[in-house]
């Protein structure tokens, strides 16, 4: 069925909404009615271990296995922003959001995740439940969820989201963002003190039947719970520095502190669940490698690029053939897609190389849905120490490259030979982009950093090095590549080559959020033409949201 739906999808007029084809509704007007749509949870007699399922899987876009959601909520702008991947089917004639001339139709699912499938099944869960440690994880993933959703559009309705009516109003990601802090504090510190009862103590522990992200145990959500408040504080360093510094210094400082290499990285995976990047790499042939990301990798010579690894390793070649069939030559090469090109026939760019998973695989348990990885810890940790941070000790040198050999492990590239080679590296920088198809698309990279750590760098250089090999490091989670990227301007991305924003977005700039939905628009107007002044510019795609400020980053 989903199968006939994209291809419906596939053809659908730019100014036509999707919202007819998927059955997308309004988030916020009704909660009582959502609650009873085939989409949502069941009635609340179910037991409240159940609930966990919805809100767990959708931090990763996936609930119910629904791989056209999570295409529509991720794959067709985060993952496309981030510079990650990149479609190579010319949809609407190449007029949609790769091009930036925006399809909200499309746009509208990120809302819709963030509403019905986050915020709503936690409410019921916390509306059903007073277990102390039920409380905590239920507000975890909440913030794991939703500031997904406030760094895609900015203000959204959430304080009074869950309050029903006909109109709800939206909070200012200032607002949010402040929440957030707050609910993670207080769940860390229930859970630490949780940790010292009797029912803490029962192996296996009580959430072990439902906790699909961190194995069933506590201490794995509280360095979760802290790593996450380190990244929410990170975001707001250059809107708000106090209390960025603050609240990382907290996290990190916390007796369980963040993430390590002690810990797994958090993922979903069950035996039900499956990945949406196979079936939306392999099914549909819809997305394929970005340009900038193999031109990273290639030019630094990265020996995880090959690695045939799981979880989801990088990408693996096709054969690249003209139009007459004749290989183009591009024998054990890695060509990625350029963001924006005009794709004249699908059948070209599809060529290029894909994502490195079995073609016949689907299951999270072989390829985990990425929340977070252990690695994204250090460079945090990195950057916090580079601003003069309490970080648990270490200096910006050693976090960074310890980051790196965690990122290393985690794609299970182990031969400590290729990893000190790498951190060596001086010489090479990322590649130019050559499109074997069409020379027009080609451009030359612009990042003008090598890999080794150069401790007589200024700070913009030093923090350019940590951000680029986080971005390496944390594929294929566009949604967080991208909002790094607004946030700092690294790396450096390649332009959209065919700008169709009719000048909202200024030739060579970049998209900097999504603007409120058409469901939005049509059912909560008022509460729009709020959010809008709480927003502090257009409703449109150059607007940016409260953290992503203008300049530099000290």
């Amino acid at each position: 069925m989903k199968n006939i739906i994209f291809n419906q999808i596939r053809t659908i007029a730019g100014a036509v909404s999707i919202t007819a084809i998927v059955g997308l509704s309004s988030c916020t007007g009704d909660f009582e009615n959502i609650n009873t749509n085939p989409e949502g949870i069941p009635p609340l007699s179910i037991p409240v271990e159940s609930r966990f399922a919805q809100p767990m899987q959708s931090i990763y876009l996936n609930y119910q296995n629904r791989d056209f959601e999570y295409q529509l909520a991720q794959n067709l702008n985060c993952d496309l922003y981030s510079g990650y991947l990149e479609v190579p089917t010319p949809f609407n004639g190449n007029n949609n959001n790769s091009t930036y001339l925006m399809n909200e139709g499309w746009n509208n699912t990120p809302f819709k995740v963030g509403a019905l499938y986050i915020m709503k099944p936690v409410s019921d869960i916390l509306n059903n439940t007073e277990l102390v440690d039920y409380v905590a994880i239920a507000k975890i993933i909440r913030v794991a969820g939703v500031h997904r959703t406030t760094d895609v559009y900015g203000p959204i309705p959430y304080s009074k989201a869950m309050q029903g009516g006909q109109s709800v109003a939206y909070d200012s990601q200032e607002d949010i963002y402040k929440s957030f802090f707050l609910d993670l504090t207080e769940s860390v510190d229930n859970l630490t003190a949780f940790m010292q009862t009797p029912e803490a103590a029962v192996t296996p522990t009580r959430i072990n039947s439902f906790d699909i992200m961190c194995g069933g145990s506590y201490v794995q959500w509280i360095r979760f719970a802290n790593t996450l408040r380190l990244r929410l504080a990170m975001r707001i360093v250059k809107v708000d520095p106090a209390l960025a510094k603050a609240e990382a210094e907290a996290a990190t400082t916390q007796k369980y502190g963040v993430l390590t290499y002690a810990d797994k990285s958090v993922s979903a995976k069950s035996a039900t669940l499956t990945n949406p990047l196979q079936v939306i790499s392999f099914a549909y042939n819809d997305t394929r490698a970005g340009a900038p990301y193999v031109s990273m990798l290639q030019g630094y010579k990265d020996p995880r690029l090959a690695a045939t690894v799981k979880p989801i390793g990088w990408f693996k070649n096709k054969d690249i053939k003209n139009e007459a069939g004749d290989p183009l030559n591009q024998i054990g090469k890695y060509i990625g897609i350029r963001q924006g090109i005009v794709i004249p026939n699908k059948s070209n760019y599809e060529m290029y190389s894909v994502i490195n998973m079995d073609e016949t695989v689907k299951s999270s348990l072989e390829y985990p849905l990425p929340i977070m990885n252990v690695s994204e810890a250090y460079f945090l940790r990195a950057e916090g120490v580079l601003r003069g941070w309490n970080m648990g000790g270490g200096d910006a040198k050693s976090l960074y490259e310890a980051g790196i050999l965690q990122a290393f492990k985690e794609k299970d590239v182990t031969d400590m030979s290729l990893y000190n080679d790498y951190i060596a590296n001086n010489t090479d920088l990322p590649a130019d982009y050559v499109d074997p198809f069409n020379p027009a698309n080609n451009i030359v990279n612009a990042n003008d950093i090598t890999v080794k750590w150069d401790e007589t760098a200024d700070n913009e250089t030093k923090l350019q090095r940590i951000i680029t090999q986080k971005w390496i490091s944390i594929f294929p989670e566009g949604q967080e590549a991208w909002s790094e990227f607004r946030r700092t301007g690294y790396p450096k991305l390649f332009p959209v080559a065919s700008n169709r924003s009719n000048g909202v977005i200024p030739d060579g700039e970049f998209i900097k959020r999504l603007r409120f939905t058409e469901d939005e628009r049509n059912t909560n107007l008022p509460a729009v033409e709020e959010a809008i002044k709480l927003l502090g510019g257009p409703d449109d795609i150059n607007t940016r949201v409260w953290w992503d400020v203008a300049g530099g980053n000290f």
